[in-house]
C-alpha cells in the first residue's frame, strides 16, 4: 500500500530534476521580487501608518492591473505551451501576437481607467476620522500617479517573460527579474529617505524608483529574446503571417476571454473582500499589509509550482503524451501541498516576529501577527485549490476555470464575508479566518474534477494549423 501510493504522488530523481530546471529559476525570482517588495513595504512603512496604508490602497488598483494582464497572457500562454511541445512554430508565433496585441489593448484600458476614476476608487478603502482619511488618500494619490508610467512597460515585460518560460527558457526571465530588482531597491533606499544627496521623496520615491525598474526589466527581456530569435522563434520574423486567421483568432479568444474574465473578476473579487475588511478601521488595512506581504513573500513557492503545472503539463498535453501529462499534474499537486505545509509552520513561527518590523501601533501589530497565523493555516489548502486551477487550465478549460475560481470567490467568498462584516458583530479576526476557509469546499470540488480527468485535452493539431 505505502510502496502504491509512493510511486503515485512521488517521483523519481528525473522528474523532480525535471521540475527543478523549470520551477527554481521561476521560484527564485518570484523570491527575489517578493522579497524586495517586503523591503519596499518596509521603507515605506518606516515613514509612518498613513505612508503604508496609502501604498497598500493605491496597490489595490495595481494588484487587480497585474492580475487583469496575467489572465490576459495566460489564455494564449497554454496554447504557447503546447504549440512549442507540438514544435508548430507558425501557430506559436501567432498564439504570441494575439498574446502582445491583446494584452496591450487591456493595458491602456486599465491606464485610462485609473487615471480618470483613481481617486473614487481608492476613497472606497478609507474610513475612519476624516484626517486620517485625507492622509492616507494624499499618499495613495501620490503614488497612484506616477506608477501610472510603469503600467506599459510592465505589460510588455509579462508578454516576453511568460512566453520565454513557455517554451522552458526560464533563465533570462529571472535575470531581468533580479536586474530590476536591483534597481528597485537601490534607487528605494536613495530616493524615499534622501539619500546621497537626492530629496526624501516618501511615497513617491518608492513610485519613481518602481517605475524605473519596470522599464529596465522590459528592456533586459526584448533585448536578450530579440538577440537569440533562432532560439526563441516568437521574435524570428514575429509578424510573419500576420494577420492570422479569423478561424485561428476566434479559437484563440474563445479560450483566453473566458481567463481573461476570470483573472480580473478573481482580483476584483479580492480588492472588495479587502474592502469589505476595511470597513473595520484604517488599522485593518495596515494590518493586512503587514500580513500580505510576508504571505506574498512565502506564497513565491506555491506560485512557482502551479506556474510548472500549466508548462510541464501543458507541454506533455501538446505532445500527446496524455497519460504522463496526468500523472505529472498528480505528483506536482502532491509537491506543492507538502511545500505549502511547510512554508505554513515557518509563518507560525515567524507571525509574532514580522509586525514588529513596521513602526506603526502595537494594536496594528498584534492585529497583522494574529492574520499571520490564520494565513499560514490556510496556505495549503489555497496552494492545492490553485494547482487545480493551473491543471484546468493546461488543458484549456478555461471555463470551467472561470466557474472554479472566479465565480466560486463571488458567489461563496465575498458573500460570507460581507455577510460577517456587515450582519454580525464579529472582530474582524473571525470574520477573515471563517471567510479564508471557504477554500475548503473549493479544493473538494478542484480534487474531483482533477481526480475525473475532465482537463485532459489537446489543443494543437491539424485543426488549429489549417486554421491559420
Amino acid at each position: 500500500m505505502n510502496t502504491a501510493f509512493f510511486k503515485r504522488y512521488i517521483g523519481d530523481r528525473a522528474f523532480y530534476r525535471r521540475v527543478l530546471a523549470v520551477a527554481l529559476p521561476i521560484l527564485l525570482q518570484n523570491l527575489v521580487t517578493n522579497f524586495v517588495s517586503l523591503l519596499d513595504n518596509l521603507m515605506v512603512g518606516q515613514t509612518g501608518t498613513a505612508s503604508m496604508s496609502g501604498v497598500a490602497v493605491a496597490g489595490q488598483l495595481f494588484f487587480i492591473f497585474n492580475l487583469v494582464v496575467f489572465g490576459t497572457v495566460s489564455g494564449p500562454g497554454i496554447f504557447c505551451a503546447q504549440f512549442w511541445g507540438a514544435e508548430d512554430e507558425r501557430a506559436f508565433k501567432a498564439a504570441f501576437r494575439y498574446k502582445l496585441f491583446s494584452a496591450l489593448a487591456l493595458c491602456l484600458l486599465c491606464l485610462g481607467a485609473f487615471a480618470l476614476w483613481g481617486r473614487p476608487l481608492c476613497e472606497l478603502y478609507l474610513t475612519g476620522e476624516e484626517a486620517d482619511r485625507q492622509a492616507v488618500l494624499g499618499c495613495a494619490m501620490d503614488y497612484l500617479r506616477l506608477m501610472l508610467w510603469g503600467m506599459v512597460p510592465y505589460t510588455l515585460s509579462m508578454v516576453y517573460a511568460s512566453t520565454l518560460r513557455e517554451t522552458g527558457r526560464t533563465f533570462a526571465p529571472m535575470a531581468a527579474s533580479w536586474t530590476a530588482v536591483g534597481v528597485n531597491l537601490a534607487l528605494n533606499w536613495i530616493l524615499i529617505f534622501g539619500r546621497l544627496g537626492a530629496p526624501a521623496l516618501g511615497v513617491r520615491g518608492a513610485a519613481i524608483a518602481t517605475v524605473i525598474s519596470r522599464f529596465v526589466e522590459m528592456g533586459v527581456n526584448m533585448v536578450w529574446s530579440h538577440l537569440r530569435r533562432d532560439e526563441v522563434l516568437f521574435t524570428r520574423r514575429m509578424l510573419e503571417g500576420f494577420p492570422s486567421g479569423w478561424r485561428f483568432i476566434v479559437t484563440l479568444a474563445k479560450k483566453s476571454v473566458p481567463l481573461m474574465l476570470n483573472e480580473t473578476l478573481w482580483c476584483v473579487g479580492m480588492a472588495t473582500l479587502m474592502q469589505i475588511y476595511s470597513t473595520r478601521g484604517l488599522e485593518v488595512v495596515a494590518a493586512l499589509n503587514i500580513a500580505y506581504v510576508l504571505l506574498d513573500l512565502f506564497n513565491a513557492a506555491s506560485f512557482s509550482i502551479g506556474t510548472t503545472i500549466g508548462i510541464l503539463v501543458g507541454q506533455e498535453l501538446g505532445a500527446g503524451e496524455l497519460e504522463r501529462a496526468r500523472e505529472t499534474d498528480r505528483r506536482l499537486l502532491a509537491l506543492g501541498v507538502f511545500l505549502a505545509a511547510c512554508i505554513g509552520v515557518v509563518m507560525l513561527a515567524a507571525s509574532g516576529l514580522f509586525p514588529r518590523l513596521y513602526n506603526t501601533t502595537p494594536a496594528i501589530r498584534t492585529l497583522a501577527a494574529q492574520l499571520i497565523r490564520v494565513m499560514a493555516l490556510v496556505l495549503p489548502f489555497d496552494t492545492f485549490a490553485a494547482g487545480c486551477y493551473f491543471t484546468m487550465r493546461s488543458g484549456g478549460k478555461t471555463f470551467v476555470t472561470f466557474l472554479f475560481d472566479s465565480v466560486f470567490s463571488w458567489v461563496v467568498n465575498v458573500p460570507v464575508a460581507y455577510a460577517l462584516a456587515h450582519c454580525t458583530a464579529l472582530p474582524i479576526l473571525p470574520v477573515y479566518a471563517l471567510s479564508s476557509f471557504t477554500v475548503l469546499a473549493k479544493c473538494l470540488s478542484g480534487a474531483v474534477m482533477v481526480r475525473r480527468g475532465y482537463w485532459i485535452n489537446r489543443l494543437s493539431g491539424k485543426d488549429m494549423g489549417s486554421a491559420l
